[in-house]
């Protein structure tokens, strides 16, 4: 057995642990976010809080991130890297930006913190943009032009 072979079975195994430890974050978002939404539907008066807002959203954004985390690690394990992979990363990045914001009280952050945040959202959104851009120039190139004869 070579040393490539060896690290390809290592690497099955780690994300096999990864997904099942995945699947456990998955739920138990899920099932908060559900108590949460069950929770402001109970009391309507709270609902229009923005403090039960806030922890909605964060419940519903960190299963959204522990689903992209796991979709990672699924392309990981099936061989799909490159552009792809870089894409949910790129995805990942820009949802614990969002959720972030949605959790922090801008009355009590400093100015700074706030133009990272918004200097990182700008980098992502910008790395997102130029990766749409390269996946659809390949794309085009690989396509035969109409009327082309093969």
């Amino acid at each position: 057995m070579q040393l490539d072979d060896l690290y390809r079975h290592f690497e099955r195994v780690v994300a096999g642990v990864l997904m099942a430890g995945m699947v456990v974050v998955i739920a138990l978002a899920t099932w908060s976010f559900l108590r949460e939404a069950g929770l402001a539907a109970a009391d309507p008066t709270a609902a229009l809080d923005y403090p039960v807002f806030q922890t909605l959203f964060d419940r519903l954004l960190a299963a959204i991130i522990a689903l992209e985390l796991a979709h990672s690690v699924q392309l990981m394990v099936s061989g799909r890297r490159g552009l792809t992979q870089l894409r949910a990363v790129l995805a990942i990045g820009v949802l614990a930006v969002v959720r972030k914001l949605v959790l922090i009280d801008i009355g009590s952050v400093s100015p700074l913190l706030l133009i990272g945040l918004s200097a990182a959202i700008l980098a992502l959104a910008g790395a997102l943009a130029l990766l749409s851009w390269v996946q659809h120039t390949a794309n085009v190139e690989r396509l035969p032009s109409p009327g082309a004869e093969e």
